[in-house]
């Protein structure tokens, strides 16, 4: 009977310890080590037809299109696990995969917003990876994608990711891609605040955010909590839609709170004009659209915005309640 009631008491103990423990911890002064840069040369094969693709369509929109075959439809949202090899034939050593998504962002122009995880199975970095989150513009050759973070060897990593197109094969829908990835040490930062408008049209034959996907029980929620979309919004000098075209926001954004109208956004800005003409910063973080003014962070960028970080402030100039049509304000202060 004794060893019983001890086993309880001690079990009782543990659940008190639990139940009282904070969530958080004392925040420890930073000492970052030196950083190292790495570089890396591999293969990216995605193949979306037969009898076992690596790349699969989960959602698109209703403007989407029949042709499901291929990621420049816009609306088209993507699930990937594909190879990562040393060489471009697919029977080359495998060093690890591409996990994640890309959405087809484009409107006029097979444009892909990639969220992918490059983990490795092989070498000194097994058990390693790192995140791109960045704009993939696939009609030209050669462009540059941003590396937002990662873990392993690669923990808190920034940089640039040089994608290079090797092969397409536009009968079956594979692609073959040539990465070569570097992870850069900092120079000198430099302090960029932008300043732009952004334009996101629900409604009429022309919308530049579409719904892709939703849950079972989105119509019943008041918060539309589940409805994701697709966007290739205008960015503008002005309030103004009719203003100078300084850019394009691409990407999606979720709605992803049930109490509150909030959505979380994954967005890629690139620039078409000006000193920072192709090059890109990208923001992920939740918008309580409903606040008169929100932060969000940006974690990533290319171009002059390599290796960017800083956060953007939004502020809604104009919403039609009826279509959910807005214009908001951004301002960005961005470290680079």
């Amino acid at each position: 009977m004794g060893k019983k009631i001890g086993i309880v008491a001690l079990t009782l103990y543990l659940c008190i310890t639990f139940a009282l423990s904070e969530y958080y911890s004392k925040t420890l002064p930073f000492s970052p080590k030196q950083q190292v840069v790495t570089n890396l040369h591999f293969f990216f094969h995605d193949t979306l037809t037969g009898r076992s693709p690596s790349a699969v369509l989960i959602a698109k929109s209703n403007h989407t299109g029949d042709d499901s075959s291929s990621p420049s439809p816009f609306g088209s949202l993507f699930a990937i696990d594909d190879p990562l090899t040393l060489g471009h034939d697919p029977k080359s050593e495998q060093i690890g995969n591409a996990r994640g998504m890309y959405v087809s962002s484009g409107k006029h122009d097979p444009t892909l917003t990639m969220y992918v995880d490059f983990g490795f199975t092989s070498g000194q970095f097994n058990g390693s990876s790192f995140t791109v989150f960045s704009r993939n513009t696939i009609r030209e050759k050669e462009r540059e994608l941003a590396v937002v973070g990662g873990r392993g060897r690669f923990r808190m990593a920034t940089g640039v990711a040089q994608l290079n197109t090797y092969s397409v094969n536009l009968i079956n829908g594979s692609r073959l891609y040539s990465w070569a990835n570097q992870l850069e040490e900092s120079g000198k930062e430099k302090v960029t605040n932008l300043q732009f408008y952004f334009h996101d049209t629900l409604s009429g034959k022309n919308p530049t955010a579409v719904k892709v996907a939703q849950a079972a029980d989105t119509n019943k929620s008041l918060t539309l909590f589940g409805a994701t979309f697709m966007v290739d919004d205008a960015l503008t000098e002005t309030a103004d839609p009719k203003s100078k075209l300084v850019g394009r926001a691409q990407g999606l954004y979720g709605s992803s709170c049930k109490e509150e109208i909030g959505l979380i956004m994954a967005m890629s800005f690139s620039f078409l004009d000006g000193p920072y003409k192709d090059s890109t910063i990208s923001m992920i973080g939740k918008n309580s659209v409903m606040n008169p003014i929100r932060e969000m962070p940006i974690v990533g960028g290319t171009g002059i915005f390599r290796m960017a970080r800083g956060y953007a402030i939004a502020k809604t100039n104009w919403f039609d309640p009826t279509t959910g049509d807005a214009i908001v304000g951004y301002n960005v202060t961005v470290h680079h």
